[in-house]
């Protein structure tokens, strides 16, 4: 993913996907998500399995919110349609943005993030994990509330 950051153009087509996503979650076939998931791999660097696998993870996530069962299924069998470490990939990063929104994440996720960005050699995931993890340090936890 290090062609994320090269420039306005790239973060501009992001912007774009997020937009697409939410807009066909609900009951729609992603035609325009997934199109424009093509255009990042092919000129932001990116894994293509690695966002197709988002894309059509974050498809489902937004089809299930929406109250749209069917599409969300559909968008499932999708994303399981890629390579193992695209999902790996795509369920770590879940759990660490999901930890961020939340401010912890529990020890064997934490372990387990960073057993998978040692071995992809993914600093950058370790360090987002780290910087949460000092996060939640003299902050509440889950169990405190």
């Amino acid at each position: 993913m290090s062609g994320l950051s090269s420039g306005d153009y790239v973060t501009q087509q992001i912007k774009a996907l997020a937009r697409a996503v939410r807009r066909e979650g609900a009951g729609g076939v992603g035609t325009r998500s997934f199109q424009l998931a093509e255009h990042l791999a092919a000129e932001g660097g990116v894994h293509r399995g690695d966002i197709l696998t988002a894309t059509a993870t974050l498809l489902a996530m937004t089809a299930w919110c929406d109250g749209e069962a069917e599409a969300a299924c559909r968008f499932a069998e999708l994303a399981g349609e890629h390579d193992e470490d695209s999902r790996e990939l795509v369920t770590h990063l879940l759990r660490l943005e999901a930890g961020a929104d939340q401010g912890w994440l529990p020890q064997e996720q934490v372990e387990a993030l960073l057993e998978y960005a040692q071995r992809a050699r993914r600093n950058d995931l370790a360090l987002r994990l780290r910087a949460i993890a000092g996060a939640s340090r003299g902050g509440r936890h889950r169990r405190d509330n």
